[in-house]
């Protein structure tokens, strides 16, 4: 006789089923727990929204002036909506989504809820007959009234944190990053959304082209589209005649999108106006960490950091300046002389011929000119200013009608501790590329000088100051013989970008996770993009070639107010996507050697008076004579090729008068005739 196996409950499965189903019935309560808690403030609103709307609902259905009898069932009607919606709303699932995440698709669970929450109330209102009856429609309209309801306090709540953040942006209005975009398709819709939602963002759009036409004068969220792409002549006019000022064009859609010819006619009316071309990446791109170890920050445009629009200038007399004429810049693979070589490039020169003594700076600059401008003639030297010999040599096989020296060493610690070097280059140097303008009879010859030498506690600055005034001097003595060579110099300040400046070093040090190294908190610097620093450069030599103006005077270029270098610090690392002080420190580690507080753009020995060019000033130094720059400039170069420090800042102090003080802090003092010398410091 076979035995009978008896099968328990476990044995079937059935135990491990209920607990799977118990499993996800707490899972999904504490779910709703999680979801209810996060969104309080809004749960409390639809709660009141219960009451609210079956109170509503029955003065809809009796009337406003009806006996106070007829009212009286609201007493129970309105508690009871309220526990109803508490105990229905987050089951239906309504507190899941973030409230800045409601959108259109939220309506069908809203609907869900309110139905369910008023067929509940009247289900227990009709199980209890002792009470006074109401209309039934009662219930109807409050189904409607409360779907009304609980949809506009969601859209209430997601617009209350726009509300928010343009209080944010109105506190920061100096920030703000003006924006015109093109395109309004779905990336332009979440990008508009993503910044009108970040406290923390700089960016305003202030209009936008679309890409079909009969929009124009529509609004896409609260921005104003211009016009179309199609009709890029008509809006550029539009722009131009309204004073719109965007500093970025940001293309929300792949660039083979648009039409080709308005694309192009865009991107030059971008060009033109100093207006940097962004484009949105990809919603589907991924992009890999290049270090772990670091911040995956986002890439900060230094033009972003200046508090206010590029300076733009008409290029019509750049090109008379120019065009199909012999040009030489020195320095030339450096950051001002390869944007300068670039520019130049753009305005159809004769030929273009390039000094550098650094081979990979020359190779880039050399093959960039070659592949942007293939029909202009390059000649690449790679040689050194400070070769008398040499820069002879290459100006009598150019003949270069226009030169500019943008040779330098211009980082005030370095030049600090090598003053011999800095003489070199910033004074010998200058003097050698000017000499070779005068035998060669260029038209001009520009010199790029700084406000570190207004003013100066340094050695860099005071070689500078130097360069300035032996320039000053050639243009005197050019007039004096009625020479057709002009000798013109231009300063300005701190380059935005320029290599070894802040600016990369504040970027690398952002990527590495901080902190931000300041030198002091008070410091403050003019500053101007690369690119603004070139075309006034190239504006001031134009109008000082053609129409013969600043005879023995340096242009100035306006840069607006002065800058403290704590700000651009805050500022980056905004840009960047992060907090100041949170995401990132910043850190004072003291005033280095040499370095002032704040520069100056005009010397307290200088005259300014303003210039007929837009957007430069001009200052009018007492100067010193030719022949005592010659000799001082002699015995300069014998004490700097012997590596004598302190003959060259002697010699550098009796030039430069404002230099004698620093000078006589690190120059050796003889006490006694007989004693060993001491420094003063």
């Amino acid at each position: 006789m076979s035995k009978v196996k008896v099968y328990s409950p476990e044995d079937s499965g059935m135990g491990h089923l209920a607990t799977i189903i118990v499993d996800r019935l707490k899972k999904s309560y504490f779910s709703i727990i999680r979801g209810t808690n996060a969104n309080k403030r809004l749960f409390a609103a639809d709660i009141m929204i219960c009451g609210v709307s079956i109170a509503l609902a029955l003065v809809l259905r009796l009337g406003l002036f009806n006996e106070a009898p007829r009212y009286a069932p609201l007493l129970t009607l309105v508690p009871l909506s309220m526990v109803a919606g508490a105990l229905l709303f987050p089951v239906v699932g309504l507190y899941r989504r973030h409230v800045a995440s409601t959108s259109v698709r939220d309506l069908k669970t809203i609907a869900e809820a309110s139905l369910l929450m008023c067929l509940s109330v009247a289900f227990v209102w009709a199980a209890l007959p002792e009470l006074n009856p109401i209309p039934r429609s009662t219930f109807v309209i409050q189904i409607l009234v409360s779907l009304s309801m609980l949809g506009a306090i969601r859209v209430a709540a997601r617009r209350g944190s726009w509300s928010s953040i343009q209080r944010t942006e109105e506190g920061q209005r100096k920030a703000e990053i003006p924006l015109l975009l093109v395109g309004t398709g779905v990336s332009c819709d979440l990008y508009l959304r993503a910044i009108l939602r970040d406290p923390n963002s700089t960016f305003v759009p202030v209009g936008i082209l679309d890409d079909s036409s009969g929009t124009q004068g529509l609004f896409f969220h609260d921005v104003p589209i211009l016009g179309s792409i199609r009709d890029i002549d008509n809006v550029i006019a539009t722009m131009t005649a309204e004073r719109m000022e965007p500093r970025k064009l940001v293309l929300t859609e792949p660039i083979t999108h648009f039409d080709a010819d308005a694309m192009q006619k865009l991107l030059k009316w971008a060009d033109r106006s100093g207006v940097k071309v962004s484009k949105l990446p990809g919603l589907g791109e991924l992009r890999e960490m290049k270090d772990p170890r670091s911040l995956d920050t986002q890439e900060v445009d230094v033009a972003d950091i200046l508090d206010r629009p590029q300076k733009v200038i008409s290029r019509e007399m750049l090109s008379r300046m120019v065009k199909g004429r012999r040009v030489l810049v020195t320095g030339a693979g450096g950051s001002i002389g390869s944007e300068l070589t670039r520019q130049v490039a753009s305005l159809e020169p004769e030929e273009i011929v390039l000094i550098d003594n650094c081979e990979y700076n020359l190779y880039a600059i050399d093959m960039d000119l070659h592949q942007m401008f293939p029909d202009v003639k390059v000649r690449a030297h790679m040689s050194d200013i400070r070769d008398r010999r040499r820069v002879m040599g290459i100006f009598d096989q150019h003949r270069p009608e226009l030169v500019f020296n943008a040779a330098a060493l211009k980082h005030v610690p370095m030049v600090e501790l090598n003053p011999c070097e800095g003489v070199l280059t910033n004074v010998i140097g200058a003097r050698n590329v000017a000499d070779a303008s005068s035998r060669y009879n260029a038209l001009a010859m520009v010199q790029v000088s700084t406000d570190k030498a207004v003013n100066t506690t340094n050695v860099m600055g005071a070689t500078k100051r130097v360069a300035e005034f032996y320039c000053q001097a050639q243009d005197r003595a050019a007039v004096h013989a009625g020479s057709k060579t002009r000798f013109m110099t231009v300063r300005f300040g701190n380059v935005l970008g320029s290599s070894g400046s802040l600016i990369p070093l504040f970027q690398r040090q952002i990527s590495q996770g901080g902190p931000l190294t300041v030198t002091d908190a008070k410091m403050e610097r003019f500053f101007m993009t690369i690119r603004e620093a070139v075309e006034l450069t190239l504006l001031a030599s134009a109008h000082g070639l053609e129409d013969r103006v600043g005879t023995g005077e340096i242009f100035v270029l306006d840069m607006g107010d002065p800058v403290k270098i704590i700000d651009v610090a805050e500022r980056m690392i905004r840009l960047a996507g992060l907090r100041p002080g949170v995401d990132i420190d910043i850190k004072i580690v003291g005033i280095r050697p040499g370095e002032k507080l704040f520069e100056e753009l005009f010397d307290e020995n200088e005259e300014m008076h303003e210039s007929p060019i837009k957007g430069v000033r001009a200052a009018r130094p007492n100067g010193v004579r030719l022949a005592t720059l010659r000799q001082t400039m002699a015995e300069l170069e014998v004490a700097a090729r012997d590596g004598n420090p302190d003959d060259v800042i002697a010699a550098l102090a009796s030039l430069v008068p404002g230099y004698k003080d620093s000078a006589l802090k690190r120059l050796p003092v003889k006490t006694s005739e007989n004693e060993d010398t001491v420094d003063v410091a």
